[in-house]
């Protein structure tokens, strides 16, 4: 029987800040500490409280999933104001025998070409290779989100382009793997978001079951 994994770890760098997704703690509550600690760590502001409202908006979105198995972190930008940049989910996930690096890459392609799919993929890129935690499969995929038209055939009003990276970690034999994506509006809050996010991802450590 393939072994699944006891435990893991991952250094998250500076400027990111985890999300505690406990239902024991409001989100308002939870977004004023991250902000407060953000304004004192890379000395910028919240301006108008948009952060701090927009913290709190994410943390709900994602505890509206009622997923007790992720984990989640956001990374707060140091311009002339606090913004967010990104948003980092992981989690341990079940696979199976069939189901590897290659697997991984060809659903994310398929999806990404999914007619129905909500947004339109105006880029897509993929990747594996070997890293010490085990095969990683990275994608890199730009969507293009348009809203509803006000009138039938009037073309919409208002649009928005989300860039995001995706990854799986399969270590060798195991029947579980480690999924990351970090997801962005701001289109300049990586120089090389594939990269970058990748370094964060090629810390993971992983422990198995004996």
């Amino acid at each position: 029987m393939a072994p699944g994994i006891r435990d893991f770890s991952v250094s998250i760098p500076e400027g990111f800040y985890p999300m505690l997704l406990d239902d024991e703690v409001a989100s308002e509550d939870w977004a004023r500490d991250v902000v407060a600690r953000a304004t004192t760590d890379l000395g910028s502001a919240d301006h108008e409280g948009a952060v701090e409202a927009e913290l709190a908006e994410l943390r709900l979105r994602l505890l509206a999933q009622l997923n007790p198995y992720l984990t989640a972190a956001v990374y707060l930008r140091p311009e002339h104001f606090l913004s967010v940049g990104a948003v980092m989910t992981f989690q341990v996930a079940g696979v199976e025998p069939d189901q590897d690096a290659a697997w991984f890459l060809r659903e994310a392609r398929e999806l990404a070409g999914d007619p129905d799919a909500e947004g339109t993929t105006i880029l897509f890129d993929g990747w594996e290779h070997v890293i010490p935690s085990g095969r990683l499969a990275g994608i890199h995929q730009v969507v293009e989100y348009l809203d509803d038209p006000a009138e039938p055939g009037e073309a919409p009003e208002e649009g928005w382009v989300e860039a995001r990276t995706v990854f799986g970690v399969f270590p060798q034999g195991a029947d579980e793997m480690v999924h990351f994506t970090f997801t962005t509006a701001d289109l300049n809050a990586f120089g090389d978001m594939p990269a970058e996010t990748e370094s964060i991802v090629a810390s993971l450590s992983i422990e198995l079951e004996q």
